[in-house]
């Protein structure tokens, strides 16, 4: 039968329309632009829809704002010290709010997340630290529920006892008082409750062997599962946490709204991750949704059941084929139905879903896109309307952006390869200086459609950007991933260098003109990308890159993780360290022709900061000086504005210099 559309959906595009003009600035792009951290990082709604609930920065840090969602008035602000900010918030009920804060730690730019635990009343009375060192306790606490069927109380998780074992507590959000629900039994385990708030799974890193299973050892995960509360726990996989598992994984998601199915992200049986149904009763398994070519990732929806409990129910997946895509198990649904409706209202953009009331008439929605960093509105059902809250950054117009669109092309050895292909307005997309932007990781993390501030900063000079997705990334399934391992500097180098050559190849770059440009494993390839093909890149820019691979056994906290990190850094570069030593740029210096800038920071202990002065003085050694653009107080990323700003300019100094 042919879905109609609801009611509402007319004037609601009516209304989206003036509500995007209203949004838009109509100023020109600085650099300011880009280095901007975000006004508003997120909005929610309290369960009445008597209040919303927004971050947003003030001087140096974040306040929290308590807004009457009637009178779109500011009632009260939650005020932390000068370098203390607000960052995740909550409704514990109706009429109070929780919080988590981040501080700013001696020399480093970039805030710390403390693990303490605030809560307000609405008008901001009864303020009270409920968790965290200034209360004396020695552990960071989790939320897991918010229990909307008792006000008083959430369930909160926290390794207070014993290091490696995260108890579940209640907490009492008005008195901070705390009572044991469960203790662990599992070392560094996850805490997955079903539908009825009872721990029913969970997924322990196993650091030492404790006698359960003979197999299990350090650098191995284990998925446990039980029938309820006091149930024995049943362990139900192994996978090596170091390296992708040959035999696939999976992991558990969620459950089914009355508790009678679980639901699993799962590999096992193909190469791409689908989602599976499984039913309690009897373990029998459905395939509910799977893409042959790209992960398939759960798209939970979270809503209030009759009971007053809070349900979070897999109901379909978000592909990430291109440009990304959300698939309902049931197209027929309710929900469903108004997704589609938003799609439809904000075209090009993805819509999020932040919170909403428990009656389900109001709902706080984000929109994103490649041109959107994001704004958001609010939905009320019962009247048909949707109204504009606020742009996350309100000073990026959207019109002068410039659109990413997906690509594809085959590789030397015949693998296709996906990435994004970002062309600067006005341009006929013919013969234009390109930067190439590989991006970090690499094992796992993948490029998306999205705005990326570099890339839309790169297009805002004049200049296309080439992502591409080269093999390692995350997203299209296990052997494309694990065919990453082992090959820094080989086929994965080889991978950007032959995007490279496709966009010339197709006319859109300029050979002349191409630079490669990254952070962190980005950087990585950027630098060997100017050892590898001299020929091929006018300049390359090393963002808190690695350059010394010998060098990471040794320096920084890769290395230092649980036992298993120069496990995988054994795995993921590949050979001995002489073969390290030909794979790292820092060892062939003497090999670039190409203008190099290095960018790092001196709290960086990632892509250790010592990698920056090998790679410079390995560079200064042949006769080759880079520029140098070092902030001593940032770790890996810039995150102080006024840092980014500068980097951004030396940027657009040293890109000038080779593509204009």
């Amino acid at each position: 039968m042919r879905n109609t559309l609801p009611k509402w959906l007319l004037p609601m595009m009516l209304l989206g329309a003036n509500v995007n003009a209203q949004a838009t600035a109509n100023t020109d792009v600085s650099v300011d632009d880009f280095a901007k951290h975000s006004m508003f990082n997120n909005v929610i709604i309290s369960p009445t829809g008597e209040y919303l609930a927004a971050t947003y920065p003030y001087e140096e840090h974040k306040r929290l704002a308590i807004i009457d969602n009637k009178t779109q008035k500011i009632m009260c602000n939650f005020v932390f010290k000068s370098d203390e900010s607000v960052m995740n918030f909550w409704w514990a009920n109706p009429e109070r709010v929780l919080m988590t804060i981040s501080k700013q730690s001696g020399q480093y730019a970039a805030p710390f997340w403390t693990g303490e635990l605030f809560a307000g009343n609405a008008d901001c009375s009864d303020r009270i630290q409920l968790f965290g060192y200034r209360n004396q306790d020695s552990a960071a606490a989790n939320i897991e529920s918010l229990l909307y069927d008792d006000p008083n109380n959430i369930l909160i998780s926290s390794n207070l006892e014993k290091k490696q074992f995260s108890n579940l507590y209640t907490l009492d959000v008005y008195t901070g008082k705390r009572k044991l629900v469960e203790k662990a039994d599992h070392e560094n385990a996850s805490i997955i409750l079903d539908n009825q708030d009872v721990w029913r799974a969970a997924q322990s890193y196993k650091t030492q062997r404790d006698g359960l299973l003979a197999a299990e050892a350090s650098g191995e995960m284990v998925t446990y599962l039980r029938d309820a509360k006091g149930s024995p726990w049943k362990a139900l996989s192994l996978v090596d946490m170091t390296r992708q598992s040959a035999q696939g994984s999976s992991s558990i998601i969620g459950f089914s709204a009355d508790n009678q199915y679980m639901f699993t992200s799962d590999n096992t049986e193909a190469s791409t991750n689908g989602i599976y149904r499984i039913k309690l009763a009897d373990g029998s398994r459905e395939l509910m949704y799977r893409n042959e070519t790209v992960d398939a990732f759960p798209f939970i929806n979270t809503y209030y059941g009759k009971d007053g409990k809070r349900i979070r129910e897999p109901i379909g997946a978000t592909v990430y084929d291109g440009i990304p895509k959300v698939i309902f198990f049931d197209e027929n649904s309710a929900f469903a139905k108004d997704y589609r409706a938003l799609e439809q209202a904000f075209p090009g953009n993805m819509i999020r879903i932040t919170s909403r009331t428990k009656d389900n008439n109001q709902w706080l929605i984000s929109t994103s896109s490649d041109v959107n960093p994001g704004k958001f509105y609010l939905f009320d059902k019962e009247k048909g309307k949707v109204s504009f809250l606020s742009a996350s950054r309100p000073w990026i117009d959207e019109s002068k952006m410039a659109k990413m669109q997906p690509i594809s092309f085959i590789a030397r050895d015949g693998v296709t390869m996906h990435g994004y292909l970002t062309l600067p307005q006005g341009s006929d997309g013919k013969n234009i200086p390109l930067i190439i932007h590989p991006h970090g990781g690499p094992h796992g993390p993948r490029d998306y459609w999205g705005f990326n501030d570099e890339v839309q900063f790169y297009a805002n000079q004049g200049y296309g950007v080439l992502q591409i997705n080269f093999r390692g990334s995350g997203g299209y399934g296990r052997e494309f991933e694990d065919s990453g391992y082992g090959q820094w500097g080989g086929a994965m180098q080889d991978d950007l260098t032959d995007g490279t050559l496709w966009a010339i190849e197709q006319g859109y770059a300029d050979k002349d003109k191409i630079c490669i440009s990254g952070a962190s494993y980005g950087g990585y390839a950027a630098l060997m990308g100017v050892v590898k093909e001299p020929d091929l890149y006018q300049c390359a820019i090393g963002y808190v890159g690695v350059y010394d691979l010998p060098l990471m056994f040794d320096k920084g906290n890769v290395a230092e993780r649980l036992g298993w990190g120069k496990r995988y850094m054994e795995q993921a570069f590949g050979g001995t360290e002489a073969e390290m030593k030909r794979h790292s740029p820092a060892h062939n210096a003497d090999k670039i022709k190409a203008g190099v800038m290095i960018v790092h920071g001196g709290r960086d202990e990632q892509a250790h900061y010592e990698n920056a002065y090998v790679m410079r003085d390995a560079l200064q050694k042949v006769g080759k000086d880079p520029v140098w653009v070092w902030k001593e107080t940032e770790g890996h990323g810039f995150y102080d504005e006024e840092n980014r700003k500068d980097l951004y300019i030396q940027m657009q100094k040293f890109l000038g210099q080779y593509l204009n």
